[in-house]
């Protein structure tokens, strides 16, 4: 009779961990109603399908739809598995009601129970669209910026920042930042891996270099858009070492006709 081929532990081992993250993977919660969402995650650990960087899109019952991304500092599988809890909270805070401000605040209690590290803090905002698609409002905890997407236009948006989750537990300085929208436009919320890359010995692309790499790429729908410009920043980081840190990009809004 032939002998049954046993696959290397190693391997089995390898496939568990990836199946278990891959169930861990952020699914968007979005009803029919006009709402679009495109996503780009890329874990900067080799063999990995969840990083530090962690992202989630829900839509409650009134239509008003959620969004989060943050990055917890560092590189390992305890900051993967810190991302993973800070995101299920934040979608159970949503789902329970909670207002944004008070989601930042429950965030930082459950990263400071759950850290390995006192060092250890995350950067986050969060979006509420309310319906009908005129505005937004960001929660901003030491986050980078908001790339707006209008027409073929794009420009760098700032929400009033407040302090990363973490730092200074307690001190809760958020604030809601209101930005105007016009039909269909998008916003794009990212990660700072993606404009981290050094693009030279002394230099890295940095917000304005994203930027411009945005506007090269402005006539592209939504998928199309943020694949092109994480694909372009890796591209420039290439000769330099690439892209070595974590990446996550998001890009929402109405689909409003206009």
């Amino acid at each position: 009779m032939p002998t049954a081929v046993r696959e290397p532990a190693g391997h089995l081992l390898l496939d568990d961990r990836l199946s278990l993250e891959r169930g861990l993977l952020p699914a968007p919660v979005l009803g029919r109603d006009g709402f679009r969402a495109a996503a780009h995650y890329e874990p900067g650990r080799a063999q990995a399908l969840l990083s530090g960087d962690f992202y989630d899109v829900v839509q409650s019952e009134d239509s008003t739809v959620h969004a989060i991304i943050g990055d917890v500092s560092g590189h390992g599988p305890a900051e993967a598995a810190l991302a993973v809890h800070l995101r299920l909270a934040w979608r159970t805070a949503v789902l329970c009601g909670r207002t944004q401000l008070q989601q930042m605040g429950m965030l930082e209690r459950i990263l400071v129970q759950e850290r390995t590290s006192d060092e250890t803090f995350a950067t986050v905002v969060s979006l509420r669209f309310p319906p009908g698609g005129h505005s937004v409002t960001a929660v901003n905890a030491g986050h980078p910026g908001i790339i707006l997407r209008r027409s073929r236009e794009v420009r760098w948006v700032e929400p009033q920042t407040g302090i990363a989750l973490g730092f200074f537990p307690g001190h809760e300085d958020w604030v809601e930042t209101r930005i105007e929208l016009s039909p269909r436009d998008g916003v794009v919320l990212l990660t700072d891996g993606v404009f981290e890359g050094r693009t030279g010995r002394a230099t890295r692309l940095g917000e304005e270099g994203l930027l411009r790499l945005a506007a090269r790429r402005s006539h592209l729908p939504a998928q199309e858009f943020i694949d092109a410009l994480v694909g372009d920043a890796a591209a420039m980081a290439a000769p330099f070492g690439g892209l070595s840190d974590d990446v996550a990009v998001l890009q929402l809004g109405w689909n409003v006709p206009g």
